[in-house]
């Protein structure tokens, strides 16, 4: 009876643990494009040219004391190297790693938030840390 009911247990925790990870998708350069085509106080630059040896495809949304940064990358490895080697192990910067995604944050005189999936990294900033709603609102309309 223990056995059983040790099994049992056991197979709730890995259904209960794998149901609690976040299935973020990423969004596409036009996707990101339409976002802020429909928000009137965002000006949208393509950085593709001026970033072409590192990026895919960049694109910049800013606003009033706010940007938004969109980067693909050719491969997910690259995404994760470069917001790795930007964010990683920094004293401001809180990292979180996780298997699908890569999520960095940062409340120290800013707000700062980005975010890895796939082979795109999504970036929020303000020198205003009272963006933080607004940062937050527009990226759950990303999905996230």
């Amino acid at each position: 009876m223990k056995r059983i009911l040790s099994v049992v247990v056991g197979i709730l925790s890995i259904v209960l643990l794998t149901g609690c990870t976040k299935n973020y998708k990423a969004i596409t350069y036009t996707r990101f494009n339409e976002i802020f085509k429909n928000k009137k106080d965002y000006l949208i630059i393509n950085q593709t040219l001026k970033y072409e040896d590192k990026f895919e495809r960049c694109l910049e949304a800013n606003g009033e004391n706010i940007q938004f940064l969109y980067y693909e990358f050719k491969t997910e490895k690259q995404a994760r190297k470069y917001i790795a080697d930007n964010y990683k192990g920094r004293d401001k910067y809180r990292f979180k790693d996780r298997k699908k995604y890569i999520i960095v944050k940062c409340t120290d005189s800013m707000y700062f938030y980005a975010i890895q999936i796939d082979k795109t990294v999504i970036v929020g900033n303000s020198p205003d840390k009272g963006n933080k709603r607004i940062i937050k609102k527009i990226f759950k309309e990303f999905g996230y």
